[in-house]
C-alpha cells in the first residue's frame, strides 16, 4: 500500500507536457538591444527604409510575443530610448560601425 501512495505521489508532482518551450522574453531588454543595434546602424548610415523595416518587423514579433500591451509600453519605449541615445552620440569608428553593421544585418534577418 505504500508503494502505492509512493507512485501515486511522483505521479501527481510531474506537470503535463506543455508543448514546445518557448524562450522568455523581456520586453524592456529586447526593446533596449534593438534599439542598440538600430540606432549604431543608423548613426553609421544604414538606410532608413531598411531600418523603418526592420522596426516593423520586431514591432510584429513583440506583439506576437507579449501582447499589445507590454509591445508599447515597455518593449517600444526602451527601443525608442535606446536609438535615441545611440544616435545622440559621436559617430562610431569605421570599425564599431562594420561590427553595427553586421548586427544589424542579423536582426534584418532575424525570423
Amino acid at each position: 500500500m505504500l508503494a502505492g501512495l509512493v507512485a501515486g505521489a511522483a505521479r501527481a508532482q510531474t506537470t503535463p507536457d506543455a508543448g514546445p518551450a518557448r524562450p522568455l522574453v523581456i520586453p524592456q531588454a529586447e526593446g533596449e538591444r534593438q534599439g542598440k543595434v538600430l540606432g549604431r546602424a543608423l548613426a553609421c548610415g544604414a538606410e532608413r527604409d531598411r531600418i523603418e523595416r526592420v522596426l516593423r518587423a520586431g514591432r510584429e514579433r513583440m506583439l506576437a510575443a507579449v501582447g499589445r500591451a507590454l509591445t508599447e509600453e515597455r518593449y517600444a519605449l526602451a527601443l525608442d530610448d535606446a536609438m535615441r541615445l545611440e544616435t545622440s552620440l559621436p559617430a562610431p569608428s569605421p570599425g564599431a560601425c562594420e561590427k553595427a553593421l553586421s548586427a544589424f544585418e542579423r536582426l534584418e534577418k532575424a525570423p
